[in-house]
């Protein structure tokens, strides 16, 4: 697809030619057992609603289908971009079961005409319109349907994000992280536990993926000297029914990348370096997975950032940082309104706290509605007007006092009414007062 000079190594890449897509919609539940004829009138319907243009090849390779839009020869430096395109247009097709494999620059389709030895059909042209595109042009429009901002957006998001940054220290000499080596010694523990999570054979599917990363994390590490034996004897215990054509393939592009100069930059090396997510993604491994399994390299992207965030915290404790809670305890003069006890506005009380010039809190003294002649009730009593204050029941008010009962005008008289009596006619009359009577 692309142009090399000998080899098909990123060192050796001479020129870009195309863009393209591998669709294994025979592996998908959407598509699986849906004839090709109707499976490509779905693909080409998709590309029509995405607003792309029409692919320049429809290759119907023998079990999926492949989508080639081919460009404007572009030099080896646009890489990056290309790559970052790729990965668009995959984000694109992905219901349609894309090879996340066959994106890369090195990638190579069956002719048309031959025959696809593990399906027996003949790879054949069912479509396109042979036309080459323009590279920046059609990397927007592959951006735009993936929902993904255009080259000249990113440039401006960029731009905004620089004005924004502060000076930050120089950057560090050595990258981040294990040296390959070690990352790679990681990756080969995680393949073993994923290996005898499946009983120890992998199933269809992943077994190729498998070994050729098995096989890639062996020319990381400088001490192997018999590379093609380990491949061999682990195809055998794990990918035991994989053809041996493939075995073989495996085994002379891991030589040829261990016979390259080892180095810390990817694009340098000549070797395979995968991220942990890329792992992750293609041997179908989510974040349960890599918990469940103890994966230390081989990890989702989000599963790493919830790692990441894990260890912070702890780090925070370590170091005696507060928590949320502990900090909002200390800090909850917003949620209390607590100005309202000194009588201030919101304003004024971060203000004087600030200043250190607050007043003395006010004392409780009842409701105390009364509106003085200055206007306003500042300075007096509030809490009557909290709202806890409002929700709580008023006390119920005391009886009230009566007055000592007296005797009646009639009472007081004698029967014919010349005087009164000298004695209470109620209440309680000791002894001597009723000996005289």
């Amino acid at each position: 697809m692309n142009r090399f000079s000998r080899r098909r190594n990123l060192d050796q890449l001479k020129a870009l030619n195309a863009v393209y897509v591998d669709l294994d919609w025979h592996m998908t539940d959407e598509w699986r057992g849906q004839s090709r004829d109707e499976v490509e009138a779905a693909i080409l319907r998709h590309v029509c609603a995405s607003d792309l243009p029409a692919p320049s090849v429809v290759l119907q390779s023998g079990r999926g289908s492949a989508l080639i839009w081919l460009i404007n020869e572009m030099p080896p430096q646009v890489l990056p971009r290309w790559q970052s395109t790729m990965r668009a247009l995959g984000d694109v097709f992905a219901r349609f079961g894309v090879d996340r494999s066959s994106q890369e620059a090195a990638r190579i389709f069956r002719l048309p005409g031959s025959i696809n030895e593990k399906s027996g059909r003949r790879v054949r042209v069912s479509g396109g319109s042979a036309a080459r595109h323009h590279f920046d042009a059609l990397s927007d429009e592959i951006f735009q349907a993936a929902g993904l901002p255009t080259r000249a957006q990113l440039q401006v998001l960029r731009a905004e994000k620089r004005a924004k940054r502060r000076p930050t220290a120089p950057a560090r000499a050595m990258p981040f992280g294990l040296p390959p080596a070690a990352r790679f010694r990681q990756i080969r523990d995680d393949l073993e536990a994923i290996r005898m999570s499946h009983g120890g054979r992998l199933p269809e599917g992943l077994r190729n993926t498998w070994l050729h990363i098995f096989a890639t994390s062996l020319t990381h590490d400088p001490r192997e000297t018999e590379l093609a034996r380990k491949i061999d004897e682990m195809a055998q215990v794990a990918t035991p029914d994989l053809p041996p054509q493939e075995v073989a393939a495996i085994i002379r592009s891991a030589e040829k990348q261990a016979a390259r100069a080892p180095s810390t930059t990817p694009l340098k090396d000549g070797r395979y370096h995968y991220s942990g997510a890329t792992l992750a993604e293609r041997l179908g491994i989510s974040g349960e997975d890599a918990r469940a399994l103890g994966l230390r390299q081989i990890v989702p992207a989000q599963e790493r950032k919830r790692r990441k965030a894990e260890a912070e915290r702890k780090r925070r404790e370590r170091n005696g940082a507060q928590t949320r809670a502990e900090y909002l305890a200390e800090n909850n003069a917003s949620r209390l309104e607590i100005w309202k006890e000194y009588g201030l506005s919101r304003t004024t009380y971060y203000k004087r706290k600030k200043d250190g010039t607050l007043p003395p809190r006010l004392v409780a003294q009842g409701p105390d509605r009364s509106v003085p002649g200055t206007g306003g009730t500042i300075g007096q009593d509030r809490s009557w007007n909290f709202p806890a204050a409002r929700k709580a029941p008023s006390p119920a008010p005391a009886p009230p006092t009566l007055p000592p009962p007296e005797n009646s005008e009639r009472e007081n008289l004698d029967l014919n009414g010349d005087f009164p009596l000298s004695f209470p006619t109620k209440g309680n009359a000791d002894a001597e007062t009723l000996q005289d009577l």
